[in-house]
């Protein structure tokens, strides 16, 4: 039963938003008309099989006031609801956050109607040398969520969201997500981080432990191409130790 999936409408309930218009289609061309190569175009064209505007949260809507967050005045907050043909490439979520210049919550899954769903967030900044652009910082992906993900779904709710303005709310979205990482590499229970200290010790644990899969990966690959035994027991026992470094991160998430 956890293992069921959360759809697409599942996970926009969990953020309980007022009752507002329903959806709208958001032409592709509306995307297409503001990336910088063909690929881009090809991308969107090819992967996307529909995107819709959901709702905004914003002070009309919702009651929460505006914010200055990295010299971008934040008025708004949209969700956007994407379906693709096959998984979300990484390339067309950033995209998708990068064609509005307030911040976006997208949630996405494949087209079929039992496909599971993910969320999607990426801080943005006011660009520095041009007037009225904006910067994509991160990208924050959960990854697909499943109905065992609860205690995450419930912490998504608005009014379980910090709610001092917009940027403190879609902060705390993405501490939720990055709670959710910390969750899984430890083969945990989700839980919010306790202070803001444990928060920056889960980022930078999560961070190295990325880094050091990266490496791992690229060891593993070199072990399986060598042919000379020398090389592959010293690339095993570099692998070794690696590992024994990632169990180090990964008991700072416990």
């Amino acid at each position: 039963m956890s293992a069921a999936p959360v759809t697409i409408e599942a996970l926009a309930a969990a953020l309980a938003l007022p009752p507002g218009p329903p959806p709208r289609r958001v032409p592709k061309a509306s995307l297409a008309d503001n990336v910088p190569t063909a690929a881009d175009k090809r991308l969107i064209d090819g992967k996307l099989a529909r995107l819709e505007w959901v709702a905004a949260i914003n002070p009309a809507t919702a009651g929460i006031a505006t914010a200055t967050v990295a010299g971008l005045e934040v008025s708004t907050i949209n969700l956007l609801a994407g379906r693709t043909r096959g998984p979300m490439p990484p390339r067309l979520a950033e995209i998708i956050h990068r064609a509005i210049p307030q911040p976006v919550i997208l949630i996405y899954g494949e087209e079929a109607d039992d496909a599971p769903a993910a969320l999607s967030l990426a801080p943005k900044r006011a660009a520095e040398r041009e007037a009225g652009r904006v910067v994509v910082t991160a990208v924050h992906d959960s990854g697909a969520l499943a109905r065992g993900d609860r205690d995450f779904l419930a912490a998504l709710a608005l009014d379980r969201l910090p709610s001092r303005d917009l940027g403190a709310l879609y902060a705390g979205l993405i501490e939720r997500v990055e709670a959710l990482t910390a969750a899984r590499r430890a083969s945990r229970t989700f839980r919010l981080a306790a202070s803001p200290d444990e928060l920056a010790r889960w980022r930078d644990a999560l961070a190295k432990s990325a880094e050091i899969d990266a490496r791992i990966a690229a060891h593993a690959a070199a072990m399986r191409k060598e042919t000379r035994l020398a090389a592959r027991v010293e690339l095993g026992e570099t692998v070794r130790q690696l590992k024994a470094s990632l169990d180090k991160c990964l008991a700072v998430l416990d």
